[in-house]
């Protein structure tokens, strides 16, 4: 049986107007910050946060985008180490290289927000269906959900699945996808809240 705990109502009310702001935010990405909001989440998959957000930063800073350079020194620092740092810098300067096309993908109007995900997952090097969701959302698109082991964890504490399910194909993703979004409409609170409430509910503190 779906429920809201107790546990997750505290920490919705605690939450919610920074999740809130912070949902506003994505809205209010602006086109030219889309590439470093591909490579953060390019960058996050077995990393912190809080570090991609910060090698986000210094390839800004560093203007990576405009000057072109390998970044695989910058995400091997260690105050702000990225895992897998060797293939994560070559995924990093396929996007940039292909950056028109990915572009194309994403403002395509003949396409749903599904559609733009698969696209996306299936041609931008360092990309499945967590990564290119957490894109899509980061520049204020909503309608597809961002799963992992964390996730799965609050959505089993919330009824929806009784263990913890399996998560190894596509269609997996999707059977999950679908029922965490029954269950945020079974409860009243957006799909989009419940991801950002879940996630502050493991860090403290709500990023992206």
């Amino acid at each position: 049986m779906s429920i809201f705990p107790d546990t997750h109502v505290i920490h919705y009310n605690k939450f919610k107007s920074e999740i809130e702001n912070r949902l506003s935010d994505f809205k209010n990405v602006k086109p030219e910050s889309y590439f470093y909001e591909l490579c953060y989440c390019i960058c996050t998959p077995q990393s912190k946060a809080v570090h991609a957000n910060r090698v986000v930063q210094v390839l800004q800073e560093r203007q990576f985008f405009e000057i072109g350079f390998n970044p695989e020194e910058t995400l091997r620092d260690g105050s702000h180490y990225i895992r897998f740092h060797s293939q994560k810098a070559l995924s990093l300067l396929k996007a940039r290289e292909n950056w028109h096309e990915i572009q194309l993908m994403i403002t395509d109007t003949a396409t749903d927000i599904k559609q733009k995900r698969d696209s996306l997952a299936k041609h931008v090097r360092g990309l499945g269906m967590k990564e290119a969701s957490h894109f899509l959302r980061n520049i204020g698109m909503f309608g597809v959900a961002i799963i992992d082991r964390h996730v799965l964890k609050h959505l089993v504490l919330c009824g929806v699945f009784c263990e913890m399910p399996r998560l190894i194909s596509k269609k997996d993703y999707l059977t999950i996808e679908r029922q965490w979004f029954d269950y945020c409409y079974e409860i009243g609170i957006a799909q989009e809240i419940v991801d950002l409430l879940f996630w502050s509910y493991e860090t403290g503190h709500v990023l992206k």
